[in-house]
């Protein structure tokens, strides 16, 4: 079977717009660059990226050794020279995170650490809300008590008039990041689907392919929007050039694509002909959406200075007290494992949300073992 990664781009029909090194290397030259994530998809191509700009130090942050221990082992297999160190641990670690901010005083940081998994996260919903919402919590908490220079978090369209639990963390993520009142200069980037990110339905397509069908899809006219992962690293870079603060900034994709349009695409470029390989088509699973949007129905964009980024506002901004004391809410529901506590504080946030069948479900079962 053919290696399919370098056809992500003939897919979109695009190549990844050049970046100009005068706007970028200013930025990260000499400075000392924290990933959080390094060791998953996103996050080991930004590292890589990143040695070949003159950083000063590079710090690797993931709570899966495996992926932290392959980008380390890549790395210096490919005789990398740009100074790093390697933390296994999880970024909720209040405590290390202090250390790190301590030991390497990173003035950049790349906040890819995630829950992003759709269905895996509506049958562990206090992971996702850990993750997704503590996690930036204390991180940004970190990043501002250090008075790093920049922080990026990473976004994604399904918190865009969020579906599913995973959505729904990560735009309460983006609240707080709009919320943002320190010294740190902290901004979101809305990223479209990653083709051939982990996990993702290309390389889902590809197995399948492999194995003789057949593939799984779930509607006909389910749509997405994607982005290369050349196109995601660029747009990571050039938000660090984005003047302000507190901002959600959009990485949108063009114009939305048929799911079955790439499936047909991958059955081709396996030299078989559209019809060999059986579609099965399984119907939306909790959570997930038939089409995605980039920009909420709450919110309006507007272009910034950079023409591949815009900016997503809130109509209606939350005020940050309130959005603290639902955040605090939130997290002493985690603590205890209130799955009812944790959603009804973001139900308060994200009043559109609303839980899908799967999270009644538990919640109907929490409540039914806690009366028991």
């Amino acid at each position: 079977m053919q290696d399919p990664s370098f056809e992500w781009t003939r897919f979109l029909q695009r190549q990844p717009e050049a970046l100009d090194p005068s706007i970028i290397q200013p930025l990260l030259a000499g400075k000392r660059v924290l990933i959080t994530g390094a060791g998953g998809y996103i996050g080991s191509v930004l590292a890589r990226r990143l040695t070949t700009i003159p950083v000063e130090f590079l710090v690797l942050l993931d709570v899966a050794e495996q992926g932290l221990f392959e980008l380390r082992r890549q790395l210096d297999e490919e005789g990398c020279a740009t100074p790093r160190g390697s933390v296994v641990g999880d970024v909720c670690d209040v405590l290390l995170l202090r250390e790190i901010f301590s030991e390497y005083q990173p003035q950049i940081v790349f906040h890819a650490a995630a829950s992003k998994h759709v269905s895996l996260m509506e049958d562990n919903p206090l992971t996702a809300v850990r993750n997704n919402v503590i996690g930036t919590r204390r991180l940004l908490e970190a990043a501002n008590h250090a008075n790093a220079d920049q922080v990026i978090v990473i976004s994604t369209d399904k918190a865009a008039d969020p579906k599913s639990i995973m959505g729904a963390t990560k735009r309460v993520a983006e609240l707080l990041v709009l919320a943002n009142r320190g010294p740190a200069h902290i901004k979101a980037v809305r990223l479209a689907n990653v083709l051939g990110s982990t996990g993702s339905v290309g390389p889902i397509f590809l197995r399948q392919i492999a194995r003789g069908g057949p593939l799984t899809l779930t509607d006909l006219a389910c749509t997405r929007y994607f982005l290369s992962i050349d196109e995601v690293v660029h747009r990571l870079l050039l938000a660090l050039a984005v003047d302000g603060s507190s901002e959600v900034l959009i990485a949108g994709g063009g114009n939305p694509f048929a799911i079955v349009d790439l499936a047909n695409f991958l059955i081709e470029n396996q030299s078989l002909a559209v019809g060999d390989i059986e579609i099965l088509h399984t119907g939306l699973r909790p959570g997930e959406k038939l089409s995605e949007c980039m920009v909420a129905s709450n919110e309006y964009a507007s272009y910034s200075a950079l023409s591949l980024l815009c900016k997503a506002s809130p109509k209606h901004p939350i005020q940050g007290e309130a959005l603290q004391a639902l955040i605090q809410q939130i997290e002493d529901a985690v603590n205890i494992r209130d799955l009812k506590g944790a959603l009804d504080g973001i139900v308060k946030l994200i009043p559109a949300y609303r839980p899908s069948s799967r999270l009644q479900q538990q919640i109907e079962k929490e409540t039914v073992e806690t009366t028991a």
